[in-house]
């Protein structure tokens, strides 16, 4: 069975309301060295996804205006389950540009995320697993 989603996802996830002000989502990100937050309705149902780069923009577009995350959020947002392969979320997170997926239920209630840093630590820690070391029939004995 392929390695899934669920088996690296970082959970409890943030997130951030979608009627809060975009600079909190500024300063969950700074505070907790991440660059996606996931938006939620009262529901906990995903509903965007705000990226670093675009709440940069919107700083510099409504600077200090009462702005809701709703506003600056990507809408639709790409998801993944917890049975998704992890491959098939990397490809996902290719083809799209985007560096993570919030990973939901049947009815789009948050669960988890998946970022490119956790395919990535999957891909470091199966290189240590033996792809990086030379066969050990090596004549090469540096």
């Amino acid at each position: 069975m392929p390695l899934q989603v669920a088996n690296r996802m970082s959970k409890p996830p943030l997130s951030i309301r979608d009627d809060a002000d975009y600079r909190t989502a500024f300063d969950i990100m700074r505070k907790r060295h991440v660059h996606h937050v996931p938006v939620v309705n009262p529901k906990g149902v995903v509903v965007g996804m705000l990226a670093e780069r675009d709440l940069l923009l919107a700083a510099n577009h409504y600077q200090n205006a009462p702005v809701e995350a709703q506003d600056v959020m990507h809408s639709p947002v790409v998801t993944a389950f917890k049975r998704t392969p992890l491959a098939k979320a990397a490809r996902t997170m290719l083809a799209k540009k985007i560096g993570g997926l919030p990973v939901v239920d049947a009815k789009r209630r948050l669960l988890g995320m998946i970022t490119e840093t956790d395919v990535l630590r999957e891909f470091v820690g199966l290189l240590g697993k033996g792809g990086a070391k030379p066969p050990k029939n090596s004549r090469d004995k540096r």
